[in-house]
């Protein structure tokens, strides 16, 4: 088995990055609630500071409910684990995978990869944060079954056509310098 893990910096914002700037926003959110009773103006920094605060959150506990901050795999299974639930432990066999999406996969490698199994309807994500996250990705599409690699390669083609298409029309419009 081969463990990846994320690097200690990573788990810590990830894990709880948001509780001190939930704090900080709420201090906003307060003094912008406070300041509406003398101008009407200030409504509009208490539903910023409101949709901030709701927005990061909803982020945050959905990637605690998603993201294994400890996987190891072989060519049959993969244990994802330390979740931020301590006690959640899921074993997938990656002939159980059924859908690959998202990431470097879809043309944005700054978003994580999401793997869904058939078998128990589970979804893990994978940041690209992690440590040697390509060496996990290119085991676990070497693993899976003939047609979830197909699928993922043939979306890996459109991208890289659309990609040299729109490279190629804007090579197009630039114009090119005049050397004197």
């Amino acid at each position: 088995m081969i463990t990846f893990k994320y690097s200690l910096f990573s788990k810590l914002i990830f894990r709880y990055a948001n509780i001190p700037a939930t704090l900080f926003l709420l201090l906003y959110l307060v003094s912008s609630f406070l300041y509406t009773f003398k101008e009407w103006f200030y409504v509009l920094p208490f539903l910023l500071n409101l949709i901030i605060i709701i927005m990061m959150n909803r982020y945050y506990f959905r990637s605690y409910k998603l993201f294994p901050y400890k996987i190891e795999i072989n060519n049959e299974k993969m244990i994802c684990s330390d979740y931020f639930y301590k006690s959640r432990i899921h074993e997938i066999n990656l002939s159980d995978i059924d859908l690959i999406e998202g990431g470097s996969l879809s043309g944005t490698p700054a978003k994580p990869i999401y793997i869904h199994t058939e078998s128990n309807d589970l979804l893990v994500g994978i940041s690209p944060h992690m440590k040697d996250h390509n060496k996990l990705v290119t085991i676990i599409l070497s693993n899976v079954r003939k047609e979830v690699y197909d699928n993922v390669l043939d979306l890996a083609k459109e991208i890289n056509e659309s990609n040299k298409a729109l490279f190629t029309k804007a090579k197009k419009g630039k114009k090119k310098p005049i050397n004197k």
